[in-house]
């Protein structure tokens, strides 16, 4: 999954390599992303993989551009809890399951940005009261 990813940056094989050693060194369970998600394992587990190979190239791609570890994994964490979501809003859309990893993210991904996640609401009520 993730070196298939690591081929889709532009530039040289060697930066390619380069960046996916390095993105292994900041996203160390990144290839463990799928597993983490899966609430049935036989069924989240695919779908996790496609996502994930979806996220791949674009933290390749942060560091292709020098971007901070920190920033890296900033969007590594933010794009793990995306994952997440989609793959637990597949439990009550079955057919989304067939979808390309790209046609799942682009589902869930709006012109107001990705859907706000059921802990995040429940912080945001408690941070108000």
């Amino acid at each position: 999954m993730v070196k298939r990813a690591a081929s889709s940056i532009q530039g040289s094989p060697r930066a390619s390599s380069e960046a996916l050693v390095t993105l292994k060194t900041y996203c160390k369970d990144i290839e463990r992303w799928p597993e983490s998600w899966a609430g049935f394992p036989d069924l989240d587990v695919p779908v996790g993989e496609r996502i994930a190979a979806e996220f791949t190239p674009f933290l390749l791609a942060l560091i292709a551009e020098h971007r901070t570890k920190k920033t890296v994994k900033k969007y590594a964490d933010y794009l793990w809890i995306l994952g997440g979501e989609i793959i637990h809003r597949t439990h009550f859309e079955e057919r989304d399951r067939r979808l390309s990893g790209r046609a799942l993210i682009l589902k869930y991904i709006h012109a107001q940005g990705g859907p706000l996640w059921n802990d995040a609401r429940r912080c945001a009520l408690c941070a108000r009261a």
